[in-house]
């Protein structure tokens, strides 16, 4: 293979630099002057070359005098056609600009009537006709002010190409980025101080919720640039105000997290806070007074809330403290390193003098690094308390149901009790009337029979009677017989063919509806013994032909009706009949109401009970009833 001779690599080399300084001079990178000629004059036109001009290093500020900056650079003539532009990162009581001699630019300046401080950026396009080949002259004009500093910034020139996303760079981190700041904090504060409002005791979010909104309200000097001069201290002292303000409460919430007490520091902190407005009113507006003593003081407060709060993260060993000890750290590094940039401290122009030169203030954001963690731990406290409140609420729908289950288990225990002592009741009186019924009826045919006082025919029906009497108590205390309507099916069986047999046409008619008739055993025997003391009439005393035994249903009302086409009632049998006695006496003993009419001919017995009602208590009512059962 041949090798590569000398004299062609040096021509390739060359051709490759070339192309490398075309690519060069392309993209050229704009001019960043160190160094400017300063003279100090009120003049609005520029000063003549032969002034007093001399050199300083940029970035300058001078104080309470107008100042003139003149910087020299070199446009290449290859350029000159292209729109190139001026790139001021800050120029904050505005200005003039003047390119060899001829205006460029008026950014609008304070005035009598208007005060301004401009935290954006300025991009100022150079007319390609203003713009010479070779050397190049840029006047600045910097207007006085009273009581603060007057910067002339480390500025740029060069094409505008290269400048706009610089330019577009810095007025989102200090012109859109407040914007988006303001908004958030104000509707994050208010919505905690709403939650704070709704319970005091929450006082981590009455603290974040105050905090949130003096940062908004602070953040608002980087929205509100132009203000009227009437006002202007006033919105100052707010500024002051709120920066102090935040801090402080700062502090009030790292120490509320780790559960320190601050009742007495309070009020110091709070003296400390309106001290920096106050002394600044007092001042007559002395900004660099107020920021390097006042602003100053307020360091040892922010290494307060730090000290707290990494205090608080070893102790309490959560990723939540561990996160804002951390976001709080970079908060009080930002806020010394604000301060140091703000008096334009040695230190850090000795450090970073180029970081100096573009007067980025990182406390701003750095604030809302902290807000947003702060913002985080109270939403996952939040949260926490939601989850809680939630297994809360599922424990005590577990002992409710337990509860209810319990309630329920001792209610059905106290029912069948209450079944068992009214089944027990219910067996008693029958029993009773077992007894001073049928037992008494024995017994008297017992004594007849004895003393031969009876005749065979009659014993013979008394036992009839007794034993329809036992049958119908046997059926009224089954427990299948709950049903009256069943019982009353029993009763129509036996009281059908017995009628029928002693020559009577009987009809027996029912509406009741599809539904049963639920009584107790001692209503359906006392209801079904009157119509048995009503039907008993009608075979011994009506000699009626026809008979008919209605039951129907009126709403809640039982009603029962016998009547017959007999003789009727003489005013004997319808004072002083034992029947009819004995009827009445069930009656008045059950509760319910019966009516004996005299129909010409026959009779009629009309029963009716609510089956609501209940046995009578009364003790004259159950004694009236017992005497006429007793009498019958």
């Amino acid at each position: 293979m041949k090798p590569i001779s000398w004299g062609c690599s040096s021509r390739w080399l060359a051709a490759l630099l070339a192309l490398l300084a075309l690519c060069a001079a392309a993209h050229a990178q704009p001019v960043r002057p160190r160094q400017a000629d300063l003279v100090l004059s009120s003049d609005l036109s520029p000063p003549l070359p032969t002034a007093a001009w001399q050199r300083v290093d940029l970035p300058y500020a001078t104080r309470h005098a107008t100042a003139w900056y003149r910087v020299e650079f070199n446009a290449p003539e290859s350029k000159t056609g292209q729109l190139w532009a001026v790139y001021l990162p800050y120029l904050y009581r505005g200005g003039r600009l003047f390119l060899n001699g001829t205006p460029l630019a008026s950014i609008q300046e304070t005035s009598a009537d208007l005060v301004i401080r401009w935290e954006r950026p300025h991009l100022v396009t150079i007319p390609a006709p203003s713009l010479r080949a070779g050397t190049n002259e840029l006047l600045i004009r910097i207007p006085a002010t009273k009581v603060s500093p007057d910067h002339m910034p480390l500025l740029q020139i060069g094409p505008y190409i290269e400048l706009l996303p610089v330019y577009e760079s810095r007025l989102f981190l200090v012109g859109t980025m407040p914007q988006f700041t303001v908004l958030s904090c104000l509707i994050v504060g208010l919505l905690a101080l709403f939650i704070w409002w709704r319970r005091p005791e929450e006082t981590l979010y009455g603290l974040f919720g105050a905090a949130s909104v003096l940062w908004g309200i602070r953040t608002l000097t980087f929205v509100i640039e132009v203000l009227p001069s009437t006002a202007w201290h006033a919105w100052r002292a707010i500024y002051h105000g709120a920066t102090g303000g935040f801090v402080v409460l700062m502090l009030l919430f790292a120490m509320c997290l780790a559960g320190l007490r601050y009742t007495r520091l309070k009020w110091w902190l709070f003296a400390y806070w309106i001290l920096g407005p106050v002394a600044y009113l007092a001042t007559g507006g002395n900004e660099s007074m107020v920021t390097r003593w006042w602003a100053g003081g307020l360091l040892p407060i922010g290494f307060a809330v730090l000290v707290i709060s990494v205090r608080a993260a070893l102790k309490q060993r959560t990723l939540a403290t561990t996160v804002l000890t951390a976001a709080l750290t970079l908060a009080v590094l930002a806020g010394l390193h604000d301060y140091l940039i703000a008096t334009s401290s040695p230190i850090i122009r000795a450090l970073a003098p180029g970081h100096v030169a573009d007067r980025i203030f990182l406390l701003h954001y750095a604030a809302d690094i902290v807000l947003v963690v702060m913002g985080g731990l109270l939403s996952a406290r939040f949260v926490g308390t939601l989850q809680a409140l939630a297994q809360l609420n599922r424990t005590l729908e577990m002992r409710v149901a337990e509860r209810e289950s319990t309630l329920s288990r001792n209610y059905e225990r106290l029912r069948q009790l209450e079944r068992r002592h009214a089944a027990g009741e219910e067996r008693q009186q029958i029993m009773r009337d077992l007894h001073d019924g049928l037992g008494s009826q024995l017994f008297l045919m017992l004594s007849r029979a004895e003393g031969r006082q009876i005749e065979q025919q009659e014993m013979v029906q008394a036992l009839r009677e007794c034993i329809a009497d036992m049958r119908l108590t046997l059926e009224a205390m089954s427990p299948e017989t709950n049903d009256f309507l069943q019982a009353w099916g029993n009763f129509r069986f036996r009281w059908q063919h017995q009628l029928e047999a002693s020559g009577l046409i009987c009809s027996w008619e029912l509406d009741a509806g599809g539904d049963g008739i639920d009584l107790s055993p001692h209503a359906t025997l006392q209801l079904l013994r009157i119509v048995q003391e009503a039907l008993t009439n009608v075979l011994k005393h009506a000699r009626a032909r026809k008979v008919a035994i209605r039951l129907r249903m009126e709403e809640e009302t039982l009603a029962i009706e016998v009547a017959d086409d007999g003789r009727g009632l003489n005013k004997a049998n319808a004072q002083g009949g034992h029947g009819l006695n004995n009827m009445r006496a069930r009656a008045l003993h059950l509760g319910a109401r019966i009516e004996i009419a005299d129909q010409h001919p026959g009779v009629r017995v009309t029963v009716r009970f609510d089956r609501g009602n209940t046995p009578s208590r009364d003790p004259a009512t159950l004694g009236a009833a017992q005497a006429a059962l007793t009498t019958a």
